[in-house]
């Protein structure tokens, strides 16, 4: 009999652009296609999407992509990967909402997008999924059954065990019962707050601080969150109303997301709360409330922008508060507490998770995870979706209720799973990495480059042209020195006499013949060497030698 292979292509070793592919003999599933964001050594970068290079040959293989919920890391490299692959998307109602937002032009009346609902049996070749309703910080999301010729593989996505959710849908746990009863071959369970102990809070914790927030603040408020995170809105709205104020919404894509939510009827709105950020200033500040992205202290967003002085239209300062009601990503913390920063300095008041209980996680706490474990009792457990902190803890839960140690596989990116009806083993690792966006580029930008801006941002740049006589080995006028980055002027001026005269030096050393691209690489470690010596500097050193 054919083994199932289950490789994780993202979300494992990491926290972000979550994906899993399940193949079986020519058959290939594919659950959630997400994006991760950049941290602060990744200059330039606009997000990550997963290597999906090992899925290149086999296009014709993939029976679908099932998504368990509308979050970025979990549908954001959705246009991408749909621009090479022409297979089905399966997504719950919002999250078919949110990928449409995503998908543009041509590109949406291409993808066959197929809504799918709790309770519903979608077969795929050999695949027979099962989603069922598990409550996160978004509506609609799912974990799902997926029966395969091998046994029965759970995997959760995102889930927490929260019993008075926003949306008065907990997690089915009537569907994970039967599951058990069935017999659970692996389960792939969420990892995220595996480090955490005890049970998650209910979003409706959440009422009560943003109330208290909002009656305290006299002035305008500024609500940062992912512009994906539905549930969050509809409460920042709900307690908008209840304290007097309007909102507007900054940034394009929460826009689009809170109309196309309005329209499936998942967010609850009247039309007289909502302003245009055009209007908002119309009215008294205390009146005022303006919901934007940003919360992770990304550079283009609205709130990166407000704490850098560089919104068209909007500014931020005392009398305004700020709230950022969301968990820093692993990472991003460095970025985060910079904004925090500037934005202080701005003279607003800045409220964020640690002063305040602004934010509840969306993912199951240790108590949690363990009753997952426990209800499902599944032959084999992979922990997915963290960094390996998060896997290797979560592989101790599982052994704290039963699981034995080696029915376990803590895995990263890119290691083969195999399954049998009674085995589990880990093979190879298939090649992969990050995938650089930037902009429009994709994988255009690698690590080496990723390393060369870090180099320029830390040291400078200094440019050298001349121009060179190969065949007698003589340097032809003077040369040209020019830097930017490296020290202020009058420092540079003091150097830079020296620095041509190393490259005269240089130039004189090299005998006739000797190539143009071997000249430009002996000024260059000529040069590199003169102002370690003299500034301990280390800045990137670009020669140009022209032939005369």
């Amino acid at each position: 009999m054919e083994k199932l292979q289950i490789i994780p292509l993202g979300g494992l070793g990491e926290v972000g652009k979550n994906m899993t592919v399940l193949e079986y003999g020519r058959n290939v599933l594919i659950i959630d296609v997400g994006i991760m964001f950049p941290e602060g050594d990744m200059p330039g970068v606009d997000y990550i999407i997963p290597d999906y290079d090992y899925l290149r040959d086999k296009g014709d293989r993939i029976r679908g992509i099932v998504i368990t919920h509308g979050h970025e890391d979990h549908i954001g490299a959705l246009p991408h990967f749909l621009q090479e692959f022409n297979a089905p998307v399966y997504a719950t109602k919002l999250t078919r909402g949110l990928i449409e937002v995503k998908l543009r032009g041509d590109l949406r009346k291409q993808v066959k997008l197929n809504t799918m609902e709790p309770g519903d049996i979608i077969r795929l070749g050999p695949f027979t999924i099962e989603p069922y309703h598990v409550c996160h910080s978004i509506p609609d999301a799912v974990g799902l059954g997926i029966t395969t010729p091998v046994g029965l593989i759970v995997h959760t996505g995102d889930f927490k065990l929260d019993h008075t959710p926003v949306d008065g849908w907990p997690t089915d746990i009537a569907k994970l019962a039967e599951f058990s009863q069935r017999g659970v071959l692996a389960l792939l369970s969420d990892s995220t707050n595996s480090d955490t102990p005890g049970i998650t809070p209910s979003e409706r914790t959440l009422t009560v601080a943003l109330n208290d927030v909002f009656r305290q603040s006299k002035g305008r408020i500024i609500v940062a969150t992912f512009a994906s995170l539905i549930s969050r809105i509809q409460q920042v709205m709900d307690v908008a109303r209840s304290n007097g104020r309007k909102v507007a919404i900054a940034g394009t894509t929460m826009v689009e997301n809170v109309k196309m939510a309005r329209h499936l009827g998942y967010l609850d709105v009247e039309d007289d709360l909502l302003f245009s950020l055009q209007n908002i200033n119309r009215l008294p500040p205390h009146q005022v409330t303006i919901m934007a992205t940003g919360s992770q202290g990304e550079p283009r967003s609205i709130l990166g922008r407000l704490a850098t002085g560089r919104h068209p239209s909007l500014r931020v300062g005392p009398g305004d508060t700020v709230v950022l009601s969301s968990h820093t990503i692993p990472g991003n913390e460095e970025t985060v507490h910079r904004l925090i920063n500037r934005l202080f300095q701005k003279g607003s008041n800045v409220i964020y998770h640690s002063v305040a209980p602004i934010h509840v996680s969306g993912h199951a706490s240790q108590e949690e995870q363990k009753m997952m474990i426990n209800i499902l009792r599944p032959k084999f457990f992979v922990p997915v979706h963290g960094e390996l902190r998060h896997l290797k803890q979560h592989a101790i839960l599982a052994q704290q209720v039963g699981i034995d140690r080696k029915d376990i596989a803590v895995v990263e990116n890119g290691y083969v799973l195999r399954f049998t009806q009674d085995s589990m083993t880990v093979g190879e690792r298939i090649p992969g990495g990050y995938i650089f966006v930037d902009g429009t580029w994709v994988g255009a930008v690698s690590q080496s480059i990723i390393n060369e801006r870090e180099s320029l941002a830390t040291a400078g740049v200094c440019t050298v042209s001349l121009r060179y006589n190969e065949k007698q080995g003589k340097l032809i006028g003077e040369p040209h020195l020019v830097t930017q980055g490296m020290a202020i002027t009058e420092t540079v001026d003091t150097l830079a006499p020296e620095a041509l005269k190393v490259v005269r030096n240089t130039v004189k050393s090299i005998r006739a013949g000797t190539r143009i691209e071997d000249v430009e690489k002996a000024i260059q470690k000529a040069l590199g060497s003169y102002f370690y010596q003299k500034a301990r500097n280390r800045p990137v050193i670009i020669v140009m030698a022209l032939a005369d």
